[in-house]
């Protein structure tokens, strides 16, 4: 042991700041492969109660947590079965395509109208998959509602391309209100649905 004393950080910031630039000893190849719980923990898993490092705890709202026990909290939320993201796809390309055909005769309004199909995608999901919820189901109503709006969208732009001009079908204005509606109605429903599961 050497008489040195070493001195003991008194706050949480000191341990987290960059030492990058200090000198370090040679560490052998074998010892720098080694797992980094041979080095003396700082922190404490408040759910399981493991030792772990500054490194690899990882902050809730409620403290510092080791990566098993969140991944195993965030298994819990996850209650889909295996074709509830068909489901929740078909539901979400349905209607979005639906309200699509509003774009035209309602204009600005549609922003208002793609918020309130996005949470309609989200009600009748949920009523239909009896409230399960999951990763899955969000990304399938996210992909469900860009591609269920999109095919006015594309045809609008395919009468552009082969008419090579921007003034046919309604012009500009219609394929902005077109593109906001895309935009709008998919990430309504998706944040619809994300939004349940926190």
């Amino acid at each position: 042991m050497s008489d040195e004393k070493t001195e003991i950080p008194n706050d949480f910031n000191e341990l987290m700041r960059d030492t990058s630039d200090e000198p370090h000893l040679e560490v052998s190849e074998t010892a720098a492969h080694q797992d980094w719980q041979d080095e003396d923990p700082v922190l404490r898993c408040n759910r399981c109660g493991k030792p772990i490092d500054a490194q690899h705890a990882i902050l809730t709202p409620i403290g510092y947590r080791c990566k098993e026990c969140v991944r195993g909290q965030q298994k819990v939320f996850d209650t889909s079965k295996a074709l509830d993201p068909v489901i929740a796809f078909f539901i979400a390309a349905l209607v979005a395509f639906a309200g699509s055909w509003l774009v035209a005769p309602l204009g600005f309004i549609i922003i208002l109208v793609a918020s309130g199909l996005g949470l309609l995608i989200y009600n009748l999901t949920r009523l239909a998959l009896k409230r399960r919820r999951g990763t899955k189901i969000d990304l399938a109503i996210l992909f469900g509602a860009l591609i269920g709006a999109s095919p006015l969208l594309v045809h609008l732009v395919l009468q552009m391309v082969s008419a090579k001009s921007i003034n046919v079908g309604g012009g500009v204005g219609k394929l902005i209100w077109y593109i906001v509606y895309v935009a709008l109605v998919a990430a309504s429903a998706y944040a619809q649905s994300r939004g349940a599961r926190k």
